[in-house]
């Protein structure tokens, strides 16, 4: 019986100690397409620095320009900053206490209109003929090669890099412990890109082609951050 309890006590202690340990910290950042031209897509990126912490965040969100033909992001206009501070632990399902952070924002919708660009909305039937085989986007069964996993690296690095100085690397373990700036994601780290597949796309009719939007969701080789970006597979007419 003692042998019993003094388990059953260890299991509460390692419990607790798991329960208790803060997590890595890292970052992650969404893309969600919400309209588009001839020419370029829109997408809101959120992007939350966890601030190593399960009580708190940081919360930014952007509209981000990316051109169809070269796959770059071109331009960005910051909509909110937001501290969030969690009401029960490291949950997303229970809204946290938001704090406005200080600086420029813009209406995303005003932007929109202005530009003249329209809102999207992806189809699931887009992407039968679609997959992600030894880390490269191909038609089903491995026949075409639409991005091999460097192309997509690549693809990534092009949309994802505009933001670089707005969350530059950390450099010293000084900045780390200060909490005033975060390693977004490190662009030419080594290792493999984990992949997946978004079930869902968008197909844009143009004078000269056909372009399926495709987005793919991927995890840094760090096995902290995580980024999502859009990869475009055309045809011409």
């Amino acid at each position: 019986m003692r042998a019993i309890c003094v388990s059953i006590l260890a299991q509460i202690v390692l419990f607790v100690g798991v329960a208790w340990a803060t997590p890595d910290r890292g970052m992650s950042s969404g893309d969600r397409l919400m309209a588009a031209t001839q020419t370029h897509i829109y997408v809101l990126r959120d992007v939350i620095d966890n601030l190593g912490s399960y009580y708190y965040k940081l919360h930014d969100q952007h509209l981000i320009e990316i051109s169809i033909d070269t796959g770059e992001a071109t331009r960005f206009w910051p909509l909110r900053r937001m501290r969030v501070a969690n009401l029960d632990g490291n949950t997303d399902i229970i809204p946290g206490t938001v704090t406005e952070r200080e600086g420029e924002t813009h209406d995303a919708f005003a932007i929109l209109r202005g530009l003249g660009a329209e809102p999207m909305t992806p189809r699931g039937w887009l992407l039968d003929d679609l997959a992600l085989s030894d880390g490269a986007l191909t038609t089903t069964g491995g026949g075409e090669v639409i991005a091999t996993p460097f192309g997509i690296r690549a693809a990534g690095r092009a949309q994802l890099a505009i933001l670089r100085d707005v969350y530059p690397p950390i450099e010293t373990e000084e900045e780390y412990l200060a909490r005033e700036t975060a390693d977004f994601y490190d662009l030419y780290a080594e290792g493999d890109w984990l992949c997946t597949m978004e079930p869902e796309a968008v197909l844009l009719r143009r004078p000269k082609d056909i372009v399926r939007v495709v987005k793919l969701e991927c995890e840094m080789p760090d096995a902290v951050n995580r980024a999502s970006f859009h990869i475009f597979a055309k045809d011409e007419l």
